[in-house]
């Protein structure tokens, strides 16, 4: 497995922490495998080209997913906004790389079929995923 970082912006990520984090995540929920995931790190002007292009939704966002199928070679695109992550940041009290991991670890969950979007108990299994992730692999890491 292979993790692609792309950061686009002159902020500092801890890339080997990302590597750690979304490796962990994928074995757990599907397996290690000959395949690709690529992660770009951005602004928020270039997330939401993104989203309008891709979403129909001409704002930008935090974290936009591009789920190709697991049994690809490339398994997906995911596109973070640094920017947006700052913000959110502040407004939810956490720390930069508190959000950003959080927030990654939502991309990787799309990434690997969970979805928010359709019902209540979808989003309610999702969030309950994501926090268990974010508690195992970033806090107790």
């Amino acid at each position: 497995m292979v993790i692609n970082v792309s950061n686009n912006t002159d902020n500092f990520v801890n890339i080997k922490k990302i590597n750690k984090i979304v490796k962990q995540i994928i074995k757990e929920e599907y397996q290690d495998g000959n395949f690709e995931l690529n992660i770009f790190l951005t602004d928020n002007k270039t997330i939401e080209e993104y989203n309008s292009k891709f979403r129909g939704k001409s704002i930008p966002t935090d974290v936009l997913s591009f789920e190709y199928g697991l049994k690809e070679e490339i398994i997906g695109d995911i596109v973070i906004s640094i920017e947006m992550i700052k913000e959110q940041a502040k407004n939810f009290n956490n720390t930069f790389e508190e959000e950003f991991f959080y927030i990654l670890i939502h991309g990787v969950l799309h990434i690997l079929g969970y979805d928010h979007t359709n019902t209540d108990d979808q989003e309610e299994e999702m969030f309950k995923i994501q926090n268990k992730y974010f508690k195992k692999y970033y806090e107790e890491g």
